[in-house]
């Protein structure tokens, strides 16, 4: 016999099992999320970062290379054998000094400190202007603050042993790479030289009667353009994507 059949107790007792069992599936989902590395932690935001972001492939490949770079780095500079491919090295025309740092008294957490203030500085920095940064960047604080670091930390000096400070300062090199690595970054990007022969298109004209050269890109102008990740672009003729990037410094 069911003692809730036909009373409000029957629908509050379905609501109180739906709540029990999703708080069993968060408590899961949480348990499996802590099991993650902290560099797997830092890409997942990352990658959520550039989904709110502009459609921009390039760019973007450029940041996951970046990231991946320090996190690296910040993992083998406490090993003695990995070497590191930045810190301490020239990438291109750009040398990142690096005069060593004490032995830390625990390995796991200074790479740990070291990976997430790397991560968490360049991050900060490149998405800054994004289109979705005002849920990136508390994300990446968010972050921070479980991982119980002070986003406020800003000292640069690892000369003291503080793990910490060689994360910030090693996204300072990369931060300073990226100003002068060919990419424009400082423009938000833009095409320094590249500009179409051809004249635009716009689809809602028939036939294409004024294109000079049918080998050659044509832009084409588009009444509302929503890229990729959902943005309205607040122009409607989207440029070619990174022409001059032959000349950024390549991975």
């Amino acid at each position: 016999m069911n003692i809730f059949k036909g009373s409000g107790l029957q629908k509050s007792y379905g609501l109180f099992c739906k709540a029990v069992i999703f708080l069993v599936v968060l408590s899961s989902a949480y348990q499996t999320q802590a099991q993650h590395s902290v560099a797997r932690q830092w890409n997942e935001v990352l990658l959520d970062a550039i989904r709110n972001d502009f459609a921009r492939p390039t760019v973007h490949a450029r940041n996951l290379w970046h990231t991946s770079t320090v996190m690296y780095d910040a993992w083998a500079v406490y090993d003695s054998v990995s070497q590191t491919c930045f810190l301490g090295d020239t990438v291109g025309n750009f040398y990142c000094p690096f005069n060593g740092i004490p032995a830390p008294s625990n390995i796991d957490s200074a790479r740990n400190e070291t990976i997430s203030y790397s991560a968490y500085r360049l991050l900060k920095h490149r998405f800054q202007n994004s289109p979705g940064a005002s849920e990136s960047l508390p994300t990446f604080d968010s972050l921070m603050l479980v991982l119980g670091y002070d986003t406020a930390y800003a000292d640069t000096n690892y000369a003291t042993g503080n793990a910490g400070a060689l994360g910030n300062y090693l996204a300072l090199c990369m931060i300073n790479f990226g100003l002068q690595d060919g990419a424009n970054e400082q423009n938000d990007y833009v095409n320094i030289y590249y500009s179409p022969i051809n004249p635009t298109i716009a689809p809602v004209v028939p036939g294409n009667l004024n294109i000079v050269d049918p080998n050659r890109w044509q832009p084409i102008t588009l009444t509302v353009f929503i890229d990729q990740s959902g943005n309205v672009i607040p122009y409607n003729t989207p440029p070619f994507l990174s022409p001059e990037w032959g000349d950024v410094v390549p991975f």
